[in-house]
């Protein structure tokens, strides 16, 4: 079974400070466990929402899309197939992108994705 990324009202205001803290440089892991601590009764959120606002964080430096959905498959490659590990990167970069779109953030395409585009 996939895991959903719809967490109604822990989501936006998880993602916004798990954000603000990667641009800090805060360690992921520490992140994780943070948010963790913080939602006890939802364990399988502090993932989900880390790998939204790490989705993000790669949008918003430039990163690929292609690239973006890379790590996050490689996030999750030992505890899911291969097929569902596919399907829930994709349903996370869609949410980062729907996230980014609602906060203002770049576009669908990014900068660095037209430079390495092959005619």
């Amino acid at each position: 079974m996939l895991k959903s990324t719809h967490l109604p009202g822990v989501l936006p205001r998880e993602v916004a400070r798990t954000f603000a803290a990667l641009r800090a440089g805060t360690d992921p892991c520490k992140l994780t466990r943070e948010i963790a601590a913080r939602h006890p009764e939802s364990p399988r959120a502090a993932g989900r929402v880390l790998d939204l606002a790490l989705a993000c964080f790669w949008l918003a430096e430039g990163a690929p899309l292609c690239d973006v959905l890379t790590m996050l498959e490689c996030r999750h490659r030992f505890e899911l197939s291969s097929a569902a590990c596919r399907a829930y990167a994709v349903e996370i970069l869609r949410a980062a992108e729907r996230h980014m779109q609602a906060l203002g953030g770049p576009p669908n395409s990014t900068p660095k994705e037209h430079e390495y585009a092959v005619a």
